[in-house]
């Protein structure tokens, strides 16, 4: 199980067909011609097992040689017991996703010329899947157009409490379900499909691609959240707890100030990576262990915090939990693919708590927008456990804010201060890109946090208010100074207001987009300047306000004139829905475009 918005370890809750690691995006150089994909359920020594034979072509679409890489993943709980490619010598190399600290997903690939128009080459591969829990779904696409295509699942009798569920289906795929020999076979049949292409900002493929779910490891999701604590159950004892609760209960003595204290003491002293190999996918590393490494995933901060937390006689939980990441819900499909973090509960004061120690700088009280909306599975006592839905915050509550005050120098430029205000993941986003910086390129990074988007101000003593991670705001100040937003025409200067600055402003390229647009999270981004000009002006345009609101979010842009010399520029976008569908973009844009253009209309000031 990892964090939001890392990548799924390839082959460890989720099994896919091979795939060209060349291929990010469709190809219409090759096609599958014919591939025939079969999963026979079997008994070997006691233990259910897979296996999985495939044999796939690939043919060329160009009249010039064409190159791919046909490749098969594998890992601790899938053997690869044969791979082979038309004379092709194969190539092995871990295949750890990218900000995965380590798993133990490997491939195996071929480096292989297509040759031109209607050559091809056939790969075969035998795996085979050594526990079932990990066996969850398969994606029936390939990133090639699918010319022909079986997948084949065959179940024998002792395995008749197996069962597959269906998603996004597509009428190119039929399904065909028939006894053979005392055994369940289902076969699903596809001609002409489409290739799955990867995306900027694309959901997950399992939400989107016709996928099988397989069912049956559990029986529901009661019954994978015992599953997993059996793993969880590992020794809490912490050498060291008097000195580390002696550290966390320096800086305040009530219970509230001991909970924030002792999420803050995580936050500030474990350092997230994720870590997906064998049976750690699921088992938590002790809170010992964490402790002594600085370190941990997941599964193990939320045990180390429950840890410290119990140890001062708070009601902590551990809960599994799918984030927006998740192929699933776990109450829906009693599935792996429906977990992928871990996290602590509270119960505290009749109030629960959602705590995600790997977030280094939410405060307490503030639920990841990676989380909110979703299913926890949380263990109660007595060894049960109940399934919850985690609450859904307003998009206020993830607050971007920025605010300026301008006035006129002698030099007809645009000086004052500006400060900026971040909450919720907001917050969490540009804190972590902070702390990611090198001590002399933080400063850049907090001049260019208060600058426009081409940094062409001049930023001075940018300087943290607050940026504890207890704290529900990020607060940064500087000194501003601006030399290009103003245009002097004849006696008269033209204000342009807008400082940009601003995530999600940027209209979405649609030229060959496939999938919906899933922008990170719902938030709300203010852009607020606050413009003072001399006694002797007056104002002699102040651009017309706009407003609007579609499926997605409210957007507005106005111009306020405030007693005899000030104007109040304002731009907000409350972004309450995040997944743009693929055909709204378009719309979007053109709203985006429209806001955008307000936004940078000239105010007109002369003496």
């Amino acid at each position: 199980m990892i964090k939001h918005q890392l990548m799924v370890s390839l082959m460890c809750a989720i099994v896919l067909s091979p795939m060209s690691l060349a291929a990010q995006s469709p190809n219409d150089e090759v096609m599958v011609s014919t591939c025939s994909e079969v999963y026979e359920f079997k008994m070997k020594g006691g233990q259910p097992i897979v296996k999985n034979k495939t044999v796939i072509e690939y043919e060329s679409l160009r009249q010039y040689d064409v190159k791919i890489q046909p490749a098969v993943f594998y890992g601790d709980n899938i053997k690869l017991d044969e791979a082979r490619c038309d004379g092709y010598s194969a190539n092995y190399r871990s295949a750890t996703p990218e900000n995965v600290f380590f798993d133990d997903s490997r491939v195996c690939y071929f480096d292989v010329t297509l040759g031109k128009w209607g050559r091809k080459r056939r790969m075969t591969y035998e795996r085979t899947f050594t526990d079932l829990h990990y066996f969850t779904r398969i994606v029936l696409g390939e990133p090639y157009y699918v010319q022909h295509k079986t997948v084949t699942f065959i179940f024998p009798k002792e395995f008749e409490h197996y069962r597959l569920i269906d998603r996004n289906m597509s009428p190119v795929v039929t399904i065909e379900r028939k006894g053979k020999g005392g055994s369940q076979v289902v076969t699903y049949t596809i001609n002409g499909m489409a290739p799955i292409k990867q995306e900027e900002c694309a959901p997950n493929v399992a939400s989107v691609y016709p996928t099988v779910f397989v069912v049956g490891a559990f029986t529901d999701a009661a019954d994978m959240f015992a599953w997993g604590r059996q793993l969880s159950d590992v020794d809490t004892a912490i050498p060291n707890l008097p000195q580390i609760l002696g550290q966390i209960n320096q800086r305040g003595q009530s219970e509230l100030d001991r909970i924030r204290n002792t999420l803050a003491w995580v936050q500030e002293n474990v350092r997230y990576v994720a870590f997906e190999a064998g049976v750690s996918k699921h088992q938590p590393d002790t809170p010992a262990e964490v402790v002594r490494k600085r370190y941990g995933d997941c599964k193990g901060m939320a045990l180390l915090l429950k840890t410290l937390l119990t140890a001062q006689g708070f009601d902590a939980r551990l809960a599994d939990v799918g984030t927006r990441e998740a192929s699933c819900f776990m109450s829906e499909i009693p599935t792996l693919a429906a977990i992928n973090h871990a996290i602590c509960v509270l119960q505290w004061q009749g109030q629960t708590y959602y705590l995600d120690a790997t977030c280094n700088h939410i405060p307490l009280g503030y639920i990841p927008s990676h989380v909110q909306g979703m299913e926890a599975m949380v263990e109660e006592p007595g060894g049960t456990s109940t399934l919850r839905t985690v609450p859904t915050l307003p998009a206020s509550a993830n607050c971007d804010s920025i605010h300026i005050s301008f006035s006129l120098n002698s030099q007809d430029h645009l000086e004052g201060s500006a400060s900026r205000w971040l909450s919720g993941d907001l917050k969490e986003y540009l804190m972590t890109a902070y702390d990611s910086k090198e001590a002399i390129d933080r400063m850049a990074f907090e001049r260019n946090a208060l600058n426009d988007d081409d940094h062409a101000n001049q930023v001075t003593d940018a300087t943290w208010l607050d940026k504890d991670c207890r704290s529900e705001w990020a607060v940064l100040t500087g000194k501003i100074m601006d030399t290009h937003s103003i245009e002097k025409i004849d006696g008269e200067l033209y204000v342009e207001l807008d400082p940009d600055n601003m995530l999600f402003a940027t209209p979405i390229d649609t030229a060959k987009r496939v999938n919906d647009y899933d922008l990170p999270m719902p938030c709300r981004q203010v852009r607020e300047v606050e413009f003072t000009y001399p006694q002797d002006y007056q104002c002699d345009n102040l651009p017309g306000d706009f407003e609007i609101s579609n499926a997605y979010a409210d957007l507005s842009c106005t111009y306020r004139k405030t007693g005899d010399n000030t104007i109040v520029y304002r731009k907000v976008i409350t972004l309450r829905q995040p997944r743009i569908k693929r055909q709204d973009i378009d719309a979007w844009n053109r709203d985006i475009k429209r806001w955008n253009a307000s936004s940078h209309e000239a105010i007109g000031i002369s003496r």
